[in-house]
């Protein structure tokens, strides 16, 4: 049997000391659908939470491909294995567009196949021009949807969902789910809506229990959406395809209760369209670059001048851009990550009689207890 994408044994979650979850087990492959659902407060954000290894457990063990997280590397982890808080991320400065572009300068996101982030936008029913709006803009509705957007095009391959569709209403609940159960990623998804279990299936993990159910497969999407034809621009010319019939009608869809239909994904290996959307107070951005070791701009610097005084400013700009490159691939500091960027990691350091295998490889040593040690003070 092949290995498991991400497995995960006997975690536990302490909050001070009160045990909240404890015995979760499971495991997924790639693509495969885990629901998690119980009443408000019972722990979902924090299981999602110690899954992208942003809290330390108490107990358990967590693997990737077989590997745990300090093997693996905890922004490589939390790069892979992302998780999409439910609440705005109060901490996100800018524009969507430009957090986009941030992670993927990020050192563990190099080399990482990417999806088309104006495509997803249109997928998911919003106008281009959200992407260069100022996060605090946003209505709840369009930051969910857009840095649920983000979170797809930068390809994880586990996606954590809390409570995704929230702040949609039905249309768009429907297409937020058409988009991930479409995405390739393997879902951990947090959800308070019985109807949306039933429209997407796989399987269910109940908490507190923590007992595990298959859900009945999802009926089949109705026939108008399998069976679309192809539509003619104005002028005769050839069929535009379906991506760009999603751009262009951003603001229909399907309505009412039907399934989750099958979609093509769009998927390309470290580039976007030739901008991330057209119009929008921010205008056209350039594209990601394709090359594993990209440079923000393909021709930063003129070509210097012949001569000494060119040599030198040859020698310059060549150690710049080394500099810019060291800096392009840093993992330093919370933002290494995506999921660190919308939720940044943050727990106290567990206490000792707490430590095992997973949050022995989190912990790091505690400040005050190389401080004692350095003042000669025994415990």
């Amino acid at each position: 049997m092949s290995v498991p994408l991400l497995e995960v044994r006997g975690l536990q979650r302490d909050v001070g000391e009160r045990t909240i979850l404890q015995n979760i087990s499971f495991s997924l492959h790639e693509g495969q659908v885990l629901f998690v659902r119980g009443p408000s407060g019972v722990g979902k954000s924090l299981l999602l939470r110690a899954l992208a290894c942003l809290d330390h457990a108490q107990a358990g063990t967590l693997l990737l491909h077989g590997s745990p997280p300090a093997a693996v590397g905890y922004p490589a982890w939390r790069t892979a294995v992302a998780y999409v808080p439910q609440a705005r991320a109060t901490s996100l400065r800018g524009t969507p567009a430009e957090s986009y572009f941030a992670a993927q300068r990020f050192g563990a996101q190099r080399g990482r196949p990417r999806r088309d982030l104006p495509a997803l936008v249109a997928e998911l029913g919003l106008e281009q021009g959200v992407l260069h709006q100022q996060w605090g803009e946003l209505s709840g509705g369009q930051a969910q949807r857009v840095s649920l957007a983000i979170s797809v095009a930068l390809g994880p391959e586990v996606l954590l969902l809390d409570e995704p569709t929230s702040a949609c209403d039905l249309e768009a609940a429907l297409r937020v789910e058409r988009v991930l159960v479409t995405c390739g990623a393997a879902l951990v998804w947090a959800s308070h809506d019985p109807a949306q279990t039933e429209r997407v299936g796989g399987r269910l993990l109940e908490l507190p229990l923590a007992n595990i159910t298959h859900l009945p497969p999802p009926p089949p999407p109705p026939l108008q959406q399998q069976q679309q034809p192809p539509q003619l621009p104005a002028g005769g010319g050839p069929a535009a395809g379906p991506q760009s019939q999603a751009a262009a009608s951003s603001g229909g869809g399907s309505g009412g209760g039907g399934s989750v239909g099958p979609a093509a994904p769009a998927t390309t290996t470290g580039s976007t369209s030739s901008a991330v959307a057209a119009g929008g107070s921010g205008g056209a951005h350039s594209p990601a670059p394709a090359h594993p070791h990209p440079h923000p701009h393909p021709h930063p610097h003129p070509h210097p001048a012949p001569g000494v005084a060119g040599s030198a400013q040859h020698h310059q700009h060549h150690q710049q851009h080394q500099e810019e490159q060291e800096l392009l691939f840093s993992d330093e500091g919370e933002g290494e990550s995506l999921s660190a960027l919308l939720s940044p990691p943050f727990s106290p350091p567990p206490e000792p009689r707490q430590q095992q295998s997973l949050q022995q490889s989190l912990r790091a040593p505690p400040a005050a207890a190389a401080a004692a040690a350095a003042r000669g003070v025994g415990p």
